[in-house]
């Protein structure tokens, strides 16, 4: 016999798949779905825990339970005035390698340099996690109109209720023309308009000039400094955090 909460769970999973309930939408407090006979207390937060566990809600103290963002049925392919994000393929390898495997990029990101095996991984590990349902992470590959060849890449985590984690980088080779900014732009602008969220932050260090400039351009508002955030090139390394809401993004 199936467990009540089960039933409750897999009652509510569906409903959340058909859209009943909105991303960033609360779910009904314990208390009411107890009222409206669901069942005991402990069987309403045995059911809300394990959808939690599928990915389909997140709890946290205030905010209740609410409707993740649900993975899109096809790829991403985001083309923008300057560029094109795609998703990741094993055929980007050597692509990949170029930029994690140089120390002139790799010395303003929060990781140290990459081998061949690591850039495998890297790769194996973002097209596994966009088969995810529902997705949480939207790492893209950064190509050019006329080229496939991947230049960098940017990266929205989802994180918490309605947020986001912003991150980007481009080949050394590149630098200087605008495809940082233009990448994170069309990238925030999916994740406030497609995915609903609310905010969106940037940790950068605090000597990268070239990223922080990329932030204040779109808008981000510098927050604080995130002492000894990351550990990278062998020492612990500060992060200065911007963010952006989505009532103050310029569409």
């Amino acid at each position: 016999m199936t467990p009540k909460w089960r039933e409750l769970a897999d009652r509510l999973a569906v409903q959340i798949r058909r859209g009943d309930f909105a991303p960033g939408q609360q779910l009904p407090h314990i208390r009411d779905l107890v009222a409206a006979g669901e069942g005991s207390k402990a069987t309403v937060h045995a059911a809300y825990k394990a959808l939690e566990a599928e990915g389909l809600v997140t709890s946290s103290r205030g905010h209740g339970t609410v409707v993740r963002p649900q993975a899109p049925a096809r790829p991403v392919r985001l083309v923008s005035d300057q560029v094109v994000l795609r998703e990741f393929t094993l055929d980007d390898v050597d692509d990949v390698l170029a930029i994690i495997g140089d120390d002139t990029v790799t010395t303003w990101l929060s990781f140290d340099s990459r081998d061949r095996a690591q850039a495998v991984s890297m790769i194996e590990g973002t097209i596994e996690r966009a088969s995810q349902e529902p997705r949480t992470e939207f790492y893209l590959g950064v190509t050019k109109h006329d080229d496939d060849r991947v230049i960098g890449f940017v990266r929205v985590g989802l994180s918490g209720v309605q947020a986001g984690k912003l991150g980007y980088a481009i080949a050394a080779k590149e630098w200087g023309r605008g495809y940082a900014t233009d990448a994170a732009r069309t990238l925030v602008s999916y994740a406030f308009k497609e995915l609903t969220l609310h905010r969106i932050t940037a940790a950068i260090g605090p000597d990268n000039a070239a990223s922080i400039a990329v932030a204040q351009q779109l808008g981000f508002t510098r927050e604080g400094v995130l002492r000894d955030h990351v550990f990278t090139n062998g020492a612990w390394r500060d992060s200065v955090l911007y963010s952006v809401l989505a009532h103050e993004w310029s569409w």
